[in-house]
């Protein structure tokens, strides 16, 4: 059975890992035959052809490695000629007279009806519609290179990527990070218009977590009246003008909170506590466990802490600070938004099965660090959610507020690798990594797998305009050289640029892979 699910988690990191890569290629191919450009191959994946089918101009595949895919585009690198002066070529020519077929393999059995030429003169390019030739042959625009059993389009000057406007090239190669955008706004506004926006302006409850502090006491459908004697008319409200379930709830406690609720048209009122709510401490990297009394670890939440503390570990001290009550965790936290450095890595004493252990080292992280990873440095809940309604103009307007979250978070993760020590190039995640993502995903339900899709889609948007050689952002990093110039940047160095910086991406995605496949078996 759990080879089943490997195997069924599997497709599904495939499957995903196709929808997002083959969209942000047909970015890149839509643009290229808008402009004109000759596209040899819109393949998905990697290394030999497993499955090909040409439709057009352009031969679509499927490759046996099945990450990563490409649009091949005429003129996109720099190509030395497929015929130079002192080849000999074989020839196919039309009724009229213009050559249709080029064998760049003169030994090549091709047919009787081929001519045999060595090459004197030649042009393939045809620069401002001028003619292509071989000797005294015309050359037709759409003729054919030959060589084995494969075939390449000849591709002149008008057809190349770099014969195209700025804009269009400008286009060609935003258009892939630019369609990965799209697919991630699409799927989080699918998401709110299925699934509904919480609806702020009722305080009727709409779920209650499992286990939670509430499961207990409290169920869905459930009016909240007040809390701790304060009426509450809203979930929750933005602007902060008035008492809500959220701001209430967000307030730490330590003797509880008394709710009181309607329920099937009957007034109730319960205590929730002394058990306390859930308290995340991301930037320490744990939760407290609301079913034990004193100062009881409930989870291990960030990868520092993951083996070294424990369940059910009781807090001594943190930095030297002791602590008897949560709510002097809560506020030494939200004062400790910087983290620690290498320098002075943060310490924390507990005690464990009644015996209290050595100071332990740890990383503490900071706001900046904590935003790149997409939460907040404390969170309290005690697992009541809201309902949800449909509201088409808050779904548009929620997701582009996700939408813009996840991107401000790829941008802020980067920043950290630079100028933080708590977020360095170990920590980032490859193919394996994401392959577990999408399997824990899956695990969550459909509404957190569509999430992590939106996510990934834009991780691969964001990280492809990065001014790098190698990655779209790069190739308008030149593009926009040539429009502040007034001159395209010399080619072959150009070319070299995305070479070399190609094979140190290359090196860092083993690295990154290594690092995955070591957390994979907790190493």
């Amino acid at each position: 059975m759990q080879i089943l699910q490997v195997i069924g988690n599997i497709a599904l990191f495939l499957i995903v890992l196709s929808i997002v890569v083959c969209l942000h290629e047909l970015g890149h191919f839509f643009f290229a035959k808008k402009a004109g450009i000759l596209c040899h191959e819109f393949a998905f994946g990697m290394g030999p052809r497993l499955v090909s089918k040409k439709i057009g101009e352009t031969v679509f595949s499927i490759r046996a490695i099945p990450f990563g895919g490409f649009v091949s585009m005429a003129g996109e690198e720099i190509e030395a000629s497929r015929v130079k002066k002192g080849d000999v070529v074989r020839l196919l020519l039309d009724p009229e007279g213009h050559v249709v077929k080029i064998a760049l393999d003169a030994k090549a059995a091709v047919g009787d009806h081929w001519i045999e030429e060595k090459v004197e003169i030649v042009d393939l390019f045809g620069k401002d519609m001028g003619q292509l030739y071989v000797n005294a042959h015309p050359v037709r625009r759409n003729a054919f290179y030959v060589q084995g059993k494969s075939t390449m389009q000849i591709a002149p000057h008008e057809r190349n990527f770099n014969s195209k406007t700025k804009t269009q090239r400008f286009l060609t190669t935003f258009g892939g990070p630019m369609m990965n955008i799209i697919l991630a706004f699409v799927i989080l506004l699918s998401i709110y218009l299925f699934y509904g926006v919480a609806n702020y302006d009722s305080t009727k409850i709409g779920g209650v977590v499992e286990n939670s502090p509430a499961s207990e006491y409290l169920q869905a459908g459930d009016k909240i009246i007040a809390i701790n004697d304060v009426q509450v008319t809203k979930w929750y409200d933005p602007k902060g003008l008035t008492p809500t379930v959220v701001s209430i709830l967000s307030t730490p406690s330590d003797t509880g909170y008394v709710i009181l609720f309607e329920r099937d048209g009957n007034e109730m009122a319960i205590q929730v506590g002394p058990i306390h709510p859930v308290y995340y401490f991301y930037g320490l990297g744990f939760a407290s466990d609301p079913n034990e009394d004193g100062l009881v670890i409930g989870a291990i939440l960030l990868q520092p802490l993951q083996g070294i503390l424990l369940e059910g570990d009781e807090i001594v001290s943190i930095n030297g600070t002791a602590f008897t009550q949560w709510s002097q965790v809560i506020a030494f936290t939200r004062g400790y938004t910087s983290g620690s450095t290498e320098e002075e890595p943060a310490t924390i004493v507990v005690k464990r099965d009644g015996v209290t252990l050595d100071p332990i080292e740890f990383t503490a992280y900071g706001e900046d660090s904590l935003v790149a990873m997409g939460v907040p440095i404390f969170s309290q809940a005690i697992g009541v959610t809201p309902t949800s309604h449909l509201h088409v103009g808050r779904a548009f307007t929620g997701a582009a507020t996700q939408l813009g979250s996840y991107a401000t978070m790829i941008v802020t993760t980067l920043k950290q690798l630079f100028v933080s020590s708590q977020i360095q190039v170990g920590d980032l995640s490859g193919f394996v990594g994401i392959y577990q993502f999408t399997a824990n995903a899956a695990a969550q339900g459909l509404r957190t797998f569509l999430s992590w899709i939106a996510l990934l889609s834009v991780n691969l948007g964001i990280l492809n305009l990065l001014p790098i050689p190698a990655l779209d952002g790069g190739r308008i990093a030149f593009i926009a050289y040539e429009a502040v110039t007034g001159r395209k940047p010399n080619q072959k160095f150009e070319n070299i640029l995305h070479t070399v910086m190609f094979i140190l991406l290359m090196g860092l995605m083993l690295f990154v892979t290594y690092n995955d496949i070591l957390r994979l078996f907790g190493f």
